[in-house]
């Protein structure tokens, strides 16, 4: 079983790993009024700060909850005057009403839901906004020669008896409105492709947490046999919610303390 510590032991190499955000993601937010000039934004499971940058660049006030002490060390070199707490938000003892967003960028489905939905609430002035977004490091639609030798090394782990590790796309918009404490606005869908060499392969698959070391070396090994450079299919998938003016789940603040 994999967990958030995953990335945590990566530190730096993680930072330079992961390909950023599309910017027309960013542009959705900021027509939203979730990030722009002033926007106090509470950011969940910051790590490197690979989308606290473009917030900050864009004139939100962050406050970046990151648990991994190493990730929060790098976070805090790269992107000053970021406020970060090292702490998972399920420990998180976060101010009432004082944010008029949160974000979470690949993220949220470390957290339990259960304990984070109501943290969030309560940090949120009423009506404030949930922004929940995550790459998808494939696109089924699309097929290529280097996902075809990525399909035989999972194949291969599969064969071997090894578990299906693949990270489903979580949280749904279903689970992050579960309890009545937020309410849907709207999901949205960016396709892109992104050029990887060789060295890209091996960096970005040593940081999937469901990819061993042997596999993503197999990875690189595949794109180094396809001339060294490939064009992978990417997705970023957004969920927009506001927050409820009451919730199925009782006191916000209540929950928030428990």
């Amino acid at each position: 079983m994999v967990s958030w510590a995953h990335f945590e032991q990566l530190g730096e190499e993680y930072a330079g790993a992961r390909p950023p955000y599309p910017e027309a993601l960013y542009d959705a937010l900021e027509t939203e009024g979730v990030v722009g000039p002033g926007v106090r934004v509470l950011e969940i499971g910051a790590g490197a700060g690979l989308a606290t940058r473009e917030l900050v660049r864009r004139g939100c006030d962050v406050v970046a909850v990151e648990p991994g002490v190493r990730l929060a060390s790098v976070l805090e070199d790269t992107v000053p005057g970021v406020q970060v707490v090292v702490a998972r938000l399920e420990e998180t003892d976060l101010p009432e009403r004082a944010f008029d967003a949160a974000v979470a960028a690949t993220s949220l489905h470390w957290v339990d839901l259960t304990v984070g939905l109501p943290r969030i609430h309560a940090a949120l002035r009423p009506g404030g906004r949930l922004a929940v977004w995550r790459t998808v490091f494939r696109d089924e639609a699309v097929e290529t020669p280097f996902r075809d030798r990525v399909a035989r090394i999972v194949a291969a782990r599969q064969a071997r008896g090894g578990e299906d590790r693949r990270v489903p796309e979580r949280p749904t918009m279903e689970e992050l409105a579960s309890g009545g404490w937020f309410e849907p606005v709207r999901s949205e869908r960016w396709r892109r492709s992104v050029v990887l060499t060789t060295d890209q392969v091996h960096r970005l698959f040593l940081t999937f947490s469901d990819w061993r070391p042997a596999e993503a070396d197999a990875a690189a090994q595949a794109a180094d046999d396809l001339g060294g450079e490939v064009t992978e299919h990417y997705q970023t998938v957004l969920h927009l919610l506001r927050g409820a003016e009451s919730s199925d789940g009782g006191d916000p603040d209540l929950h928030a303390r428990s």
